[in-house]
């Protein structure tokens, strides 16, 4: 696909990030499952393979520009969705140990599909909200990374994923131009659970030119027992 060659020639020449033939190949095969059980499942409102490539695949990348992440690294996405960016990370990392978070069970029905299939290893997935998760022992506390995309706002965002973080371990949510506006109202929140704003990268999408912006919190402190608070409460009443 010649627009595609192009979008990923561009890409390397702006970001060094360079996709091997074998890991094209293994995205392909994810963007066509991901468009035949989107006809029967919503998994995501872009349908247009460039698309796909563009706002999922490279986006999903921009995170090796704003922080270096460790070989064997234990990363959780929460909600993950259609394993967007934990999935897609693992492709381009394969030495990652990724664990996949979703609450919604025809989703993980298709993490299932894509992770067998296109047989990946070091990979595992659990139906579980996040705020049961990082309760649990083995889980709560445990992780190198956690990512986060297209979730929540900030301030509810950081009770999901900070208890999930090793001391020393980092947070990476994948926002867009109003991520300024939603740090600023989760300072407090962030400061309660453990965590301190380390950078923010900003950038831009290839190909369209929309404004990313990568925040990269680190875990300094444990998070207090109080937290994560039962399902739900995050959302409805955010930390502020």
């Amino acid at each position: 696909m010649h627009d595609r060659d192009g979008l990923l020639a561009d890409f390397a020449l702006a970001t060094g990030i360079n996709l091997q033939r074998e890991q094209v190949a293994r995205l392909e095969d994810y963007i066509r499952l991901l468009q035949g059980y989107n006809q029967k499942v919503k998994l995501t409102a872009i349908t247009a393979e460039e698309e796909i490539w563009r706002k999922h695949v490279l986006d999903s990348l921009l995170i090796f520009l704003a922080l270096e992440i460790p070989a064997g690294a234990r990363v959780v996405d929460v909600g993950t969705g259609a394993g967007i960016p934990g999935l897609l990370l693992k492709i381009y990392r394969p030495d990652l140990q990724v664990f996949l978070v979703e609450s919604q069970h025809k989703k993980i029905t298709f993490l299932e599909e894509v992770i067998a299939k296109l047989g990946l290893r070091g990979i595992t997935y659990r139906w579980s909200r996040a705020e049961e998760l990082g309760r649990q022992a083995g889980y709560r506390e445990s992780f190198d990374l956690a990512v986060a995309r297209a979730l929540a706002g900030m301030n509810t965002l950081v009770e999901y994923c900070l208890p999930l973080i090793r001391l020393g371990g980092s947070m990476v949510a994948y926002k867009g131009p109003g991520g300024a506006a939603e740090l600023k109202n989760a300072t407090r929140a962030i400061s309660i659970l453990g965590g301190r704003i380390e950078k923010i990268w900003r950038g831009r999408l290839p190909g369209g030119g929309e404004e990313r912006m990568l925040i990269t919190i680190i875990k300094e402190n444990p998070t207090p027992a109080l937290y994560p608070r039962r399902p739900g409460m995050p959302a409805k009443r955010p930390l502020t």
